[in-house]
């Protein structure tokens, strides 16, 4: 049985390593609206859970408190990294409950330092926590 939950051996795609335990701040028309967290996770495919992979999770967090359900990427094509590396990401916008591109930009420094990286962690581990909580996350103004 410790076979197939052993990730001690997991292979990791080099394409996410930025998206490891990382913060991106979400703004609109340069006033920021919240942050994307996002993890790496691994996990089994088919056929018959014998396919050894990663798994991209990202959750929204609006400045307002509110946040969003966990959201899966899947390579190999990894559209939502792909998204992030180009400096946006695509979600509903809260005030209009339209969808909206939203300039994206790594926090990186002290900043994701501040927050502290355990929390991503935790959730990022079990992947599928429910709303973990950015409430002692800050970007200064």
């Amino acid at each position: 049985m410790n076979k197939w939950f052993d990730d001690t051996d997991w292979p990791k795609d080099p394409r996410l390593d930025e998206f490891r335990d990382a913060v991106w701040e979400l703004s609109l028309d340069g006033e920021p609206m919240g942050w994307v967290t996002t993890g790496v996770a691994p996990m089994r495919s088919f056929p018959f859970l014998w396919l050894r992979e990663e798994c991209m999770w990202t959750q929204v967090h609006w400045l307002s408190g509110e946040h969003e359900y966990l959201e899966e990427d899947y390579g190999p094509e990894w559209h939502v990294a792909e998204e992030l590396r180009r400096g946006h990401f695509v979600t509903l916008d809260p005030s209009t409950s339209q969808e909206a591109t939203f300039e994206a930009a790594a926090v990186t420094g002290p900043n994701v330092v501040a927050c502290g990286r355990s929390w991503i962690t935790a959730w990022n581990r079990i992947a599928g926590i429910r709303n973990p909580s950015l409430r002692h996350f800050h970007i200064p103004q």
